[in-house]
């Protein structure tokens, strides 16, 4: 299961530069360097959709893909990342509470996190942020090709168990990989059950 007709449409510095049309958005969110362009490229099946480097943080304004015509998947800046200015942090920072709080149409958020490294305190702060909003919410774990298989799901179990974030009941957890090329149909199926799901008194 993949996303298709997935178009590049929009790449926003600032909040009054997002598009004004009423489609839903799901957005990715993680640390530089967590892999939220790898993952863009593994749920399209296209190798180089999004632009990805091992330096961190290239992704530097809010870039919406739109899917389907009928909706929108945002991939935000990073956090975490120490080599950039603090004006440049602080800018990404402030882009992404603006964005979190200012935007009806953001109908859930997944959440990257890296599955060898565990929730750091910058992922753990910008958790219980999400949780704030009441939004869906998908953890993501990504790079999962670096663990043996049989040890996956207990290294998430343990992940959690030291997250000290108290998410909601309804909270999906999915393993992934963009070397490994698995976990993108969970995490597309979650896309749909939200867009499916989502209430028709908000933005569709």
């Amino acid at each position: 299961m993949l996303l298709r007709n997935v178009e590049i449409k929009h790449f926003c510095a600032r909040l009054e530069e997002c598009p004004n049309r009423p489609l839903p958005e799901i957005a990715l969110s993680g640390r530089s360097n967590v892999g939220k362009s790898s993952l863009v490229n593994l749920l399209t099946g296209r190798k180089k959709l999004a632009y990805t480097s091992k330096e961190p943080g290239k992704t530097q304004v809010l870039t919406y893909y739109e899917v389907d015509e009928s909706w929108y998947l945002v991939d935000m800046p990073g956090y975490g990342y120490a080599k950039v200015g603090a004006h440049e942090r602080r800018r990404w920072a402030n882009l992404a509470r603006q964005y979190f709080h200012g935007r009806a149409q953001l109908a859930a958020v997944a959440q990257l996190l890296d599955i060898r490294v565990g929730a750091t305190p910058d992922d753990k702060a910008r958790l219980r942020a999400l949780v704030g909003l009441g939004r869906p919410l998908c953890l993501v774990w990504t790079k999962a090709d670096k663990i043996a298989p049989t040890k996956r799901d207990r290294t998430v179990g343990e992940h959690l168990a030291r997250l000290d974030v108290s998410l909601p009941e309804d909270t999906a957890v999915v393993i992934t990989s963009s070397l490994g090329r698995f976990g993108h149909d969970q995490l597309v199926a979650w896309m749909r059950d939200v867009l499916a799901t989502r209430e028709p008194s908000e933005p569709s």
